[in-house]
This record gives structure tokens, C-alpha cells and sequence, in this order.
């Protein structure tokens, strides 16, 4: 509507230009299915689509207008809901963020390890704390200059150390847009604080399922670090930004919507019933006696034995999860389930320097006892 002032112009056959529009930031927003566009992180079973999307907030006069890609009507930002306008003639790059899985030059904390670690690993001063590693960071463009404001939102790493499975896990986005001759840019690898990317660099995590082992697998292509810590939602495991054995196994139990504490393996009883008592494994990893009723997510906690026995003072030193039942190839199960504990199951773990599939063989020989998570 025109003001009175404006009017008066137009009369005296003076010209009224609309208020000029200028991009102010950009923001990356995600959908899953057919769900709201949001600047909340992007979580998603792998059946389910979903996409990220550019908006660019700029300032009309005294009004903010949100523009967004044809298709893209309504977004929620910062929990507001805002409509768009159609963002037209912006040329967009867009990157990934990603975590170096092996430190690239020396910690600051003094951790000697290659993998990020927050406390010592020197049998003498075992679990000291050294304070928060510092997580280093690289971008990748994943789609140069003048492609589109509007893409899938996919797991890939750019590191030959990262293990991939089916576009499962965790990565983050940035993006750079160029509109009316602005340049523009979402937060990237510098976006960090003392527990690694911060919130504002958008995650993309995606999951096999919505059970335990599910949850878990959005924990792929997140790094190992050893003594990973914070308090609740602010632990670099509920961020995503790193993990050690125990804390990802309890963050993928608190995805699924349970308020449990974090914990080291020695802890894990107060939350998980046992299942199987103390058996040895041999080499191949051979139980001394038969293991029976375990099942897909189960916990198996690890005292590794040979040349690596009593290598910490603790009880426990690793924990995994049952992720898949096999047998020898050349039993008679042929390979397929056969309800017996080996090393043939595969296991889930936080190894070096992410989580790792591969057969329980390769965590033996060792001490093993086997829990299952509560139901309450």
C-alpha cells in the first residue's frame, strides 16, 4: 500500500522505485519426505528422501523476506514459521564439512595418540583428563558453481579411512550463494568451538532404522575421541562431533528418545542387563564355551587378552555391538546366522579412527561378557 508522501509524487509525475531487496545471510534448510523445511539438523532413516535446500534472508525497507527455490513455500526457521518468495537468477556452490578421522599435526592437550583423545592413555596416568583435543576440519565442494539451490541431502566422505555403507551416517553442509552480486556463506570449517563444529554448520545424519543398531549406524563417519565428553545434550556425542566406545553406544540409546546418563564400559551394568557371563575367546575368536541367546544389539564388552592383556588398568577395554549373525562360510550354516556367538558375527565398534563393521575375530583374543540394554 502506498503512503500518502508516495501518492503525492505519482501526482506530481515523479516516479516511485520499489523498495530495493538486500540479501543479508543464507541459511541451509533440510526436508524429509514430505515433512517441513527446517534449520534443524536433517535426520532421516535411509528409505526415507530428503533434501537441503538455500534461503536467503534479505531486507526489503523495514520488512525481512525469506527466498527460497520454487517448490520451497514455507520454512521454519529458529522455530519461526516464514514464507518464501521465489529466489531467482543466484548462482550456488555447494560443500561438505568433514571431520580428519587421524589427527593431522600435534594436539595442543598433549594426547599422543594419532585419533583424538581428551585424556591420557599412558598406563600411569590412564583417563587423566587433558583437556578437549581440538577436532580439525576440511571442506569438499560436492557441486561447483551454477548448480542447484536445491539438493539430496547424502552421506559421502571424501577420506580413504572412513568406512561407508550404504550412504549411512553423519556429515555436514555449507554453502556459498551469489545473489544480486552478493556473496554469501553459510558457517564451514571454522565454525568451531572446544567440542568441535558447532550447531550452526548443518548435519546430515542418516539411519538404517529407527531400533538401536539403526540409530547407531547415523554414528558412521563420526571420529573417535577417546574420553569424548560434555554435558548431556551438549556432549560431543549428542553433537555428533565425536565418540569413544561406550559414549556412542549410550548415544544411540538416548536417539531413540531415553534419558540415560553417559558412562564408560565399567558403567554400562547400571544400564544393561547381562546375557552371557565372562568367556574366553581364543585367536579366531572362539568362545571356550558355547555363547547362546545373544541378538543384534547386544552389547559385548571386551578385556582384550594376548600380547595386549592388562594394556589398561581398567576391568573392561572396549565395547562393541552385535550387528549381524554369521556363520563359517564353510560350516554348514554356509555363513548365514547360526545362533551361536563367534568370530564370524559381525560387530559394530568405535575403532580407529570411526566406527567399524568386521568380525568379532578381529577384537580377539580377549575376555568377553555379553549385556542387553533395559527396556526402562
Amino acid at each position: 500500500m502506498r503512503t500518502l508522501a508516495a501518492f503525492v509524487l505519482v501526482a506530481l509525475g515523479v516516479s516511485v522505485a520499489a523498495a530495493e531487496t538486500v540479501p543479508e545471510r543464507v541459511v541451509i534448510v533440510g526436508r524429509v519426505g514430505g515433512g517441513v523445511w527446517s534449520d534443524r539438523a536433517t535426520e532421516a532413516r535411509f528409505d526415507q528422501p530428503a533434501q537441503l535446500a538455500v534461503v536467503v534472508i534479505a531486507r526489503r525497507g523495514k520488512r525481512t523476506v525469506a527466498l527460497a527455490p520454487a517448490g520451497v513455500t514455507q520454512v521454519v526457521l529458529r522455530g519461526k514459521k516464514l514464507a518464501t518468495e521465489e529466489l531467482a537468477g543466484a548462482r550456488v556452490e555447494w560443500s561438505t564439512v568433514e571431520p580428519h578421522g587421524f589427527r593431522t599435526r600435534p594436539a595442543a592437550n598433549g594426547a599422543t595418540s594419532e585419533f583424538y583423545s581428551n585424556v591420557s592413555m599412558d598406563p600411569k596416568t590412564f583417563g587423566r583428563w587433558l583437556g578437549f583435543d581440538t577436532i580439525e576440519y576440511f571442506e569438499r565442494i560436492v557441486q561447483p558453481w551454477g548448480g542447484a539451490a536445491s539438493i539430496p541431502a547424502t552421506v559421502t566422505s571424501g577420506e580413504a579411512n572412513a568406512q561407508q555403507i550404504a550412504g549411512l551416517g553423519t556429515i555436514r553442509y555449507r554453502v556459498e550463494v551469489d545473489v544480486a552480486g552478493v556473496r554469501l556463506a553459510t558457517p564451514g570449517a571454522d565454525a568451531i568451538d572446544t567440542l568441535g563444529l558447532l550447531p550452526s554448520v548443518h548435519r546430515v545424519s542418516i539411519r538404517r532404522g529407527d531400533d538401536f543398531l539403526g540409530y547407531l549406524s547415523a554414528y558412521l563417519l563420526v571420529p573417535e575421541v577417546f574420553g569424548s565428553a560434555g554435558g548431556g545434550r551438549t556432549h560431543q556425542t549428542d553433537r555428533f562431533t565425536g565418540a569413544d566406545c561406550a559414549d556412542v553406544m549410550v548415544g544411540a540409546v538416548r536417539r531413540m528418545g531415553r534419558t540415560v546418563p553417559y558412562t564408560n564400559v565399567a558403567g554400562l551394568p547400571s544400564l544393561a542387563k547381562p546375557v552371557a557371563g565372562l568367556t574366553e575367546l581364543d585367536a579366531t575368536g572362539t568362545p571356550a564355551r558355547e555363547v547362546v541367546g545373544v541378538r543384534a544389539g547386544d552389547l559385548i564388552r571386551i578385556d582384550y587378552g594376548g600380547s595386549l592383556r592388562a594394556h589398561t588398568p581398567r576391568a573392561f577395554d572396549h565395547v562393541a555391538a552385535l550387528w549381524e549373525d554369521r556363520s563359517d562360510p564353510d560350516g554348514p550354516h554356509q555363513g548365514a546366522a547360526d545362533g551361536r556367538l563367534d568370530g564370524f558375527d559381525l560387530v559394530i565398534h568405535m575403532g580407529h579412527p570411526r566406527l567399524k563393521i568386521e568380525p568379532l575375530s578381529a577384537q580377539s583374543p580377549a575376555t568377553i561378557d555379553v549385556l542387553r540394554w533395559r527396556t526402562k
